[in-house]
């Protein structure tokens, strides 16, 4: 059996845009690859086209820019392929420790951002 594995996509377009995002299944690092080429060649295949009804960018949406295209390949990775969107908060995380008396302690840890106006 294959480990769940998390891969990230992502783009950089102009004027600073940026866009990643996490996806996960139970398939090794080379069988994602062979998807995510299979999801690009369906993206091209939508270049300067219309899309009817049902797919993710609605009706009238025309595919024609990387946002576009990003936006094809995650629909259909997920929606064709079954891979699930994934999410990691960097600001959490959960300790685990055993103290004095054996007994197991479970911690969490959060970063927080305080605002406050400095005259």
């Amino acid at each position: 059996m294959v480990d769940f594995n998390i891969f990230k996509i992502q783009y950089d377009w102009y004027e600073g845009e940026h866009r990643e995002i996490l996806i996960g299944k139970a398939v090794e690092a080379q069988q994602f690859e062979k998807d995510l080429r299979e999801a690009k060649k369906f993206a091209e295949r939508l270049r300067g086209k219309e899309i009817d009804k049902g797919e993710s960018l609605g009706k009238g949406y025309r595919v024609e820019c990387l946002p576009a295209f990003y936006e094809q390949i995650l629909w259909y990775l997920v929606e064709k392929l079954g891979y699930k969107y994934c999410y990691y908060d960097a600001d959490i995380h959960y300790d685990i420790d055993d103290d004095i008396g054996k007994k197991i302690k479970v911690t969490k840890f959060e970063k927080k951002v305080e605002q406050r106006e400095i005259s």
